[in-house]
């Protein structure tokens, strides 16, 4: 496909016997019929890094001009640890798997779900059908979590969902004079309430007590032969 945003080239056809006419739209059809067909496709669905965790889509298509593999669609996934700042490999172990790609209904993609990616440095191979030429390749990465020092934003959607849980408000330094307005005022208890007083050294319950403890002095000075 060639595409110009320009409709003048007809007044190229004056003077020298429209040569420059000539070789500019003989040139744009060598270019179009010089042009390679389009190639099969294979590509994760984000193109920015990945979070350890994190689902991710690996899709793989073929062009209309090509007929489309009848079964699934097999790619080689290979994992590596992440490098360092200095471009050293870094800690972990390396391992690789092939993957099952399963036709998407009604399209000529074919796609596969890892749920819950771990750190590394992801790349894809697409192995089964063997397409004419280099067959095409995917990379990904997955990073850590951020930590606090990255993620310095303030999580607006997470505070608000927890007041609602607490069944409060979220306010910023703009809405902030309205919590007093909101805040309702709650009911006073009153810490004195008037009641009889109990007479504790007048009851018969006081005067047990401190029976029971003499008596509980005078078993233990005769057992110890105290007395």
């Amino acid at each position: 496909m060639l595409f110009f945003g320009f409709d003048e080239t007809w007044r190229w056809r004056f003077r020298t016997d429209e040569e420059q006419f000539n070789r500019f739209w003989v040139q744009a059809v060598r270019v179009l019929a010089r042009s390679r067909p389009e190639r099969a496709r294979l590509y994760p669905d984000k193109e920015t890094a990945y979070r350890r965790g994190e689902r991710m889509t690996v899709t793989a298509e073929f062009p209309a001009e090509a007929a489309a593999p009848p079964g699934d669609v097999r790619v080689k996934l290979e994992r590596a640890p992440l490098t360092n700042p200095d471009g050293s490999a870094g800690p972990g172990v390396a391992d690789s798997l092939d993957l099952t790609l399963a036709k998407v209904e009604g399209t000529r993609r074919y796609e596969a779900v890892l749920p819950r990616t771990p750190e590394g440095e992801y790349r894809f191979v697409l192995t089964d059908p063997v397409v004419p030429g280099e067959p095409p390749r995917a990379e990904a990465r997955v990073l850590p979590p951020p930590t606090e020092s990255e993620r310095l934003d303030l999580d607006r959607p997470a505070l608000a969902a927890a007041a609602d849980v607490s069944r409060g408000r979220f306010y910023t330094l703009a809405t902030a004079d309205g919590f007093f307005a909101d805040l309702k005022e709650p009911p006073r208890v009153p810490l004195n309430q008037p009641a009889p007083p109990v007479p504790l050294w007048n009851h018969p319950a006081m005067f047990g007590l401190v029976l029971a403890l003499f008596a509980a002095e005078w078993l233990l000075r005769k057992r110890e032969r105290l007395l």
